[in-house]
């Protein structure tokens, strides 16, 4: 598929793009992503795909689309600029990751070419016009909410010399002062909106090049989260595209995505409609039709329900998907109905998290910390309700973002909120956002000690010492989230390698201060060239925990030495060799994860008393599925890891396991379980 219209990725220091037709106005649509290796951006394909349609708008300009990683910063700023002769209009879709680099671009176009027209849209700029302006002054024109038709508007006013008060849905300059139109109406229908796929958008290499697309299915959120600018800020009926239009595309997609490659679903609930199962079969039906293995991702609906279930189910048993998301964001009640979310029951979440393990599919759970309302005990009680009941939680800090409940002026004051510009994710700085570091009922202080104990948990509940930890918890009651803190105080103060107590003192250093991240310490592990710059504290603490496998052992035997002789002094008695023996189970993960991480296959061997299984089964840490029955007082077993995770430079398996896909000896003897026949 070709077209005069052509998306542009990258251009060469000092080569020039192909100019526009002769003509033609240039039209330059940009997006900058935090993603690496996305080209394909769904918003500005939108955005030329209906503006295509229009046979003035197709006679009249030449559209490019650039889509541009923000690891360049300026020198793929300047690259860019170079790279055009005099735009016509430029247009930015703003998130609050790229704001800052968007609206830097923007300045530079109009210090070159001050004719030039400079349009942005996006969820972080929508309603914000005068402190937008105010920020940046430079700009043209803001479009509010959904742009398709709004764009495609205001490029005829552009062309035509047309008034810009006829058009809903903008702000604008005019006479020194900022005009704000009235609102436009929402895209009822959503056939308007012009496909990026089924018309001369992309070519097909451009697809191909792509290591995400993101897609939609559906517009609107019913739901009003006051903490979300989905829901809390529309609450909207849900609007679907047409169901021919999109078989018609995934078909396009699937045939050309490479594989591996992700498939972001980015409806706000799916699952929520009952056609989403048939696109659901679809996916897998094309992914067999064309022999490929991808990664389909989603938001899945709020209150998850037996649809989801088998949605999910079917997605798992064909390798399409890994752990499914139940979005739970706190067990508190006060907290939850402050948030709109009184709707999420603690009964619900545990009937599902069972539903899904009789189906042997994985699982994890969205919480926030930060929440209004939200003390770090009620925090702790949250997370100990998923880790009791077998679930994997996975934390993240509040973000304030614009036009939510949580960013009214009156409810920032209510509930006394305290925001710190900084990145959400403290090792990465373009991923920078308004945090909530406090409130009436929580300090800074604790905002820090939550932050520390997310890392905590993830290391040791969800890697290191998941399975000796599930034993000690349920042989002695002590709550999982007091086990996860002793062997922070452990890693912090008692562990003998010096490098594994410096990162863990730097965590909670960072937070305090972003300044004082010491990533060069962190590089001293996992290398100069940082592959996925996310949560590199966790990548160098668990890197260096599992460099060899005397070394995991040793610091493993260490962790738990410290938590015995801690739960002895409080009068608590350890099974030491029950304990033990699922640590051969810990320590098999382990040597999966340090052989995976450096590109090989390898097995490696565990032996557990049955009444250990058992309980591990039972828990969820691993498959029923794979329990041979009841012969024998010990289980023994050899754990594989699927081919997929030796393709890396560093696990993306381990990475994952931060972000939810993981319980790592669930998921490493499910993997192959017909390579799994030593289970006796």
């Amino acid at each position: 598929m070709t077209s005069t219209t052509d998306t542009v990725y990258f251009a060469d220091p000092g080569s020039r793009a192909t100019p526009a037709p002769a003509g033609k106005r240039s039209v330059q649509l940009v997006e900058f992503t935090a993603m690496q290796g996305v080209r394909y951006s769904v918003t500005l394909g939108y955005l030329k795909a209906t503006s295509l349609a229009d046979p003035a708008l197709d006679a009249a300009c030449d559209f490019r689309i650039s889509v541009r990683e923000q690891s360049g910063g300026e020198r793929a700023t300047k690259e860019l600029l170079d790279s055009w002769d005099e735009p016509f209009v430029v247009a930015l879709t703003v998130f609050f990751w790229n704001r800052a680099q968007s609206l830097e671009l923007a300045r530079q176009v109009k210090q070159r070419w001050p004719n030039c027209r400079v349009v942005v849209g996006g969820n972080d700029v929508s309603y914000q016009q005068e402190p937008l302006f105010a920020e940046a002054p430079w700009l043209d024109v803001l479009v509010h909410g959904e742009g398709e038709l709004r764009f495609r508007d205001l490029l005829h006013c552009f062309l035509e010399g047309g008034d810009l008060s006829s058009i809903s849905g903008i702000s604008y300059w005019s006479d020194g002062a900022v005009v704000t139109n009235p609102d436009a109406d929402r895209i009822t229908d959503l056939e308007q909106i012009v496909s990026p796929i089924l018309a001369p958008v992309y070519s097909d290499e451009e697809i191909t090049g792509s290591s995400m697309i993101v897609y939609e299915t559906n517009r609107g959120c019913p739901y009003g989260c006051a903490f979300c600018y989905w829901g809390g800020a529309t609450n909207s009926k849900v609007r679907q595209f047409d169901l021919d239009r999109i078989f018609a595309e995934l078909d396009r997609l699937i045939r050309l995505m490479p594989t591996d490659a992700t498939l972001f679903i980015a409806d706000a609930n799916f699952g929520i409609l009952g056609r989403d199962q048939q696109i659901a079969e679809h996916i897998v039906e094309l992914s067999k039709r064309y022999d490929k293995r991808l990664i389909v991702s989603t938001n899945w609906a709020k209150n998850g329900n037996e649809r989801i279930v088998q949605i999910a189910s079917m997605l798992h048993a064909a390798e399409l998907t890994g752990a499914i998301t139940l979005s739970a964001q706190s067990f508190d009640a006060d907290v939850l109905k402050i948030a709109n979310r009184a709707n999420i029951r603690t009964d619900h979440y545990r009937r599902l998290l069972s539903r899904f393990r009789e189906l042997d599919v994985p699982t994890y759970t969205d919480l926030i910390w930060g929440l209004p309302g939200e003390t770090f005990d009620s925090y702790l009680n949250g997370v100990e309700e998923v880790l009791s009941a077998g679930g994997s939680p996975v934390i993240y800090p509040l973000l304030l973002l614009n036009n939510t409940e949580y960013s009214r002026e009156a409810f920032r004051d209510k509930h006394a909120l305290t925001t710190r510009w900084m990145p959400g994710d403290i090792t990465n700085p373009e991923l920078i956002a308004d945090v909530v570091v406090a409130h009436e009922a929580m300090t800074t202080g604790e905002w820090v000690r939550g932050m520390e104990f997310r890392v905590a948990m993830t290391l040791f509940q969800k890697i290191l010492l998941r399975c000796a930890l599930r034993v000690i918890h349920s042989t002695t009651g002590v709550r999982m989230v007091e086990l996860c803190q002793q062997l922070w105080s452990f890693l912090l103060n008692d562990c003998a390698d010096p490098f594994l107590r410096a990162v863990a003192r730097n965590v909670a250093v960072a937070y305090r201060e972003p300044a004082d991240l010491d990533m060069a310490l962190l590089k001293t592990v996992i290398g100069d060239q940082v592959i996925v710059p996310e949560e590199v504290h966790f990548q160098a603490l668990l890197c260096r925990a599992i460099t060899t496998r005397d070394a995991t052992a040793e610091l493993l035997d260490a962790a738990v030495d410290h938590l015995c002789g801690w739960l002895a002094a409080s009068g608590h008695q350890v099974d030491r060799m029950l304990v033990d023996s699922a640590l051969t189970l810990d320590l098999a993960a382990s040597t999966i994860l340090r052989a995976s991480m450096r590109g090989k296959l390898v097995e490696a061997e565990f032996a557990v008393p049955r009444q250990g299984w058992d309980l591990l089964v039972s828990s969820g840490d691993v498959p029923s599925s794979l329990d041979a029955g009841g012969q024998g007082d010990i289980v023994h077993g050899t754990v594989w890891a699927p081919p997929r995770w030796v393709h890396y430079p560093i696990s993306v398996y381990a990475l994952s396991i931060w972000h939810g896909t993981g319980r790592p000896l669930y998921d490493l003897l499910f993997a192959l379980p017909d390579r799994f026949p030593a289970v006796r």
